[in-house]
């Protein structure tokens, strides 16, 4: 925690934050390396099915980051003794929408963070 002995301090402290953070959130996210970093052109702008109910958003996410409710991550996060689908392989955020024959989402990832109706219809029963 900073203490800051006058008003002065804290609005310098406060300028020099605001400027880092605006000028350098492109800058991190291109050079950090982020799963599916491909499907975001410019991180600081709204990306497709932001104005999806939450729960919808909130599980695309999931799919994009490849950090969800799937086999290999609650196997990860100790939660079951077992990553495999029920198709038999191993399941992943990744598996379910590109290559499991039961779950599958024809055009994949990308259709996926469209957000276009087909997609969000995929995800809606998948999310039921």
């Amino acid at each position: 925690m900073w203490i800051c002995a006058d008003i002065t301090s804290l609005l310098s402290m406060i300028n020099l934050v605001m400027s880092v953070s605006s000028c350098s959130t492109l800058s991190l996210f291109n050079v950090a390396q982020v799963v599916n970093s491909h499907l975001v052109c410019d991180p600081t702008i709204r990306q497709p099915g932001f104005d999806l109910p939450r729960q919808q958003w909130s599980l695309m996410n999931r799919f994009r980051t490849e950090q969800g409710h799937c086999g290999a991550c609650r196997r990860k996060w100790r939660l079951t003794d077992t990553d495999l689908c029920p198709c038999g392989e191993t399941q992943t955020m990744s598996h379910i929408v590109k290559s499991c024959p039961l779950t599958k989402l024809n055009g994949s990832l990308s259709q996926l963070h469209s957000a276009d109706e087909d997609a969000v219809s995929w995800l809606t029963s998948y999310g039921s």
